[in-house]
């Protein structure tokens, strides 16, 4: 009976073509990565309230202030150029409240550009100690540290829900001088759908009576 003849012989395959495969995979991945610029700007508003003082036959009426200021000094916020999924970007911000309309709401509104928004997550937490660039001492509300009536969590979605929203309260002032610190995370959707895609951002600070 005829029997199937075997080489004897070992073949080795070779996996260079994978390798460099995969390499190419790596270099598109890379090349693809999500970039994202945020500024920030503060709108002070007049709110038309007014105080009055004096006796009953002289009375003196003055409108109140609003002032607000953040501590970025005009640098952007966020300015990512290779953004990836699973690496989230983190920055902190200080907003300080010098007017004389007490108490007041502060407000977060943010007007996007590109196509990036729907698939990036935005995180929003108020506390306080930490500054521009630097979240080292921040203490989230709630944990004992307490300036506003907020839990520390205020906001948590994707960029696109965050414009959608409109005007997104973030915290309620009581204080002339108090100064609230904000933690941003922004973190990419870990879908090829959130690659080769850009963001802008502009977030827009606002406080009024409250």
């Amino acid at each position: 009976m005829a029997r199937p003849l075997g080489t004897g012989v070992d073949v080795e395959v070779d996996e260079a073509p994978e390798r460099g495969l995969a390499r190419s995979t790596a270099r598109a991945f890379a090349a693809a990565m999500a970039a994202l610029l945020v500024t920030t700007f503060v709108v002070n508003r007049s709110s038309g309230a007014l105080e009055s003082t004096g006796t009953v036959a002289t009375n003196s009426i003055a409108s109140g202030t609003i002032a607000l200021t953040d501590d970025d000094l005009g640098r952007s916020l966020f300015d990512l150029e290779a953004m990836a999924p699973g690496r989230p970007e983190v920055q902190c911000l200080e907003v300080t409240y010098t007017g004389t309309i007490l108490p007041v709401i502060l407000s977060l509104s943010a007007d996007t550009g590109g196509d990036l928004a729907p698939y990036l997550g935005v995180r929003i937490e108020v506390g306080t100690g930490a500054l521009f660039g630097s979240c080292d001492g921040f203490r989230r509300d709630g944990t004992g540290s307490d300036v506003t009536d907020s839990d520390g969590l205020v906001f948590d979605g994707t960029l696109a829900d965050l414009e959608a929203a409109g005007s997104t309260e973030l915290a309620r002032i009581l204080n002339s001088g108090d100064a609230v610190s904000f933690r941003f995370t922004f973190e990419l959707a870990d879908t090829n759908d959130a690659l080769d895609r850009v963001a802008q951002a502009d977030f827009v600070w606002e406080a009024v009576p409250g």
